[in-house]
């Protein structure tokens, strides 16, 4: 478990994108803000930590319940994400490895967990502001997650098998 995978984790913001980053395997490209995307690969990156997820296909997935329920968003924002040129091609690598069907099994086997991160999102305090606040980055995740009412799964809840990928 990743430090900001922590409910109370004490790392700021900015300290949990950072541990995030250093997460990623080797092989796995770290996509950075540039004029055309704006803030919005670092405010993707910063759902991922402030609701505790790593960077597997299945907590991306996961991901998106958190977003699309919990969070604050604009949909032309959201869709700029999808229109980013790595991450059409980010897409394109998955649906040649592992498919639409991939998608649908990853879909079936995390229904639970959606529905629970869903249920979770109801209890919220406030919708996580999906573009977010530079003042957010020097603030403590503990205090934000509290601050929004928000309850990060805990590691016995995200029981699932991981999609077996063909490298």
């Amino acid at each position: 478990m990743l430090e900001y995978q922590k409910q109370n984790c004490d790392l700021s913001l900015q300290e949990g994108l950072e541990c995030y980053y250093k997460s990623f395997p080797e092989t796995t490209e770290i996509f950075g803000d540039n004029n055309e995307s704006g803030t919005l690969l670092r405010d993707h990156d910063c759902t991922h930590v402030i609701f505790g997820l790593d960077i597997s296909i299945e907590q991306e997935s996961i991901l998106d319940s958190w977003v699309l329920w919990g969070s604050k968003w604009e949909l032309k924002y959201l869709l700029g994400y999808q229109k980013l040129p790595q991450i059409k091609k980010l897409y394109k690598d998955l649906v040649n490895e592992i498919g639409y069907f991939g998608f649908i099994k990853i879909l079936w086997k995390l229904s639970g967990i959606k529905r629970k991160v869903i249920f979770r999102t109801f209890k919220m305090k406030k919708k996580w502001p999906f573009k977010m606040p530079e003042e957010y980055l020097s603030m403590k995740i503990s205090v934000l997650r509290e601050m929004h009412g928000i309850k990060v799964l805990l590691p016995e809840e995200m029981m699932y098998i991981p999609l077996e990928r063909v490298h």
